[in-house]
């Protein structure tokens, strides 16, 4: 049985869906090394290290926080449809998706929750009036 990290009850929710988001990440990078689906050898041993220190420990490096943040906002823009055609003329201006909205949500929840566990993520990927992550 591995041990979780610990947390406190006091924690926000966006702690939690970051903590959330860095376990589903690593899980996935894991399981793909097992299978052999890694990019190469080394990155496999790196990827189920990195899920054993996580469990261990709770503790990630900034890279693979920022990792983490950005398959976030990709999933976001995975669910976005690509821009109309220009020769379709105008269209109409839609919302989102509720599947994007809620992958949008996550995305800016996990950014926030890593900032709060103290892990440097690129500007880019935060949350703001300027934000180019989404």
């Amino acid at each position: 049985m591995t041990a979780e990290p610990e947390h406190s009850p006091a924690e926000s929710a966006d702690v939690r869906e970051a903590r959330r988001a860095i376990g589903d990440h690593l899980g996935r990078a894991a399981a793909a090394a097992e299978r052999g689906e890694a990019a190469d050898a080394d990155r496999g041993r790196s990827a189920v290290a990195d899920l054993a220190r996580w469990r261990e420990r709770g503790r990630i490096d900034d890279r693979l926080a920022e990792e983490v943040a950005r398959a976030a906002w990709d999933a976001v823009q995975d669910a976005t449809p690509p821009p109309p055609s220009p020769e379709a003329g105008p269209t109409e201006k839609t919302r989102p998706s509720p599947e994007r909205a809620e992958l949008h949500r996550r995305a800016v929840s996990v950014a926030r929750g890593l900032r709060e566990l103290g892990y440097h993520v690129d500007d880019t990927l935060l949350p703001g009036p300027d934000m180019a992550a989404g």
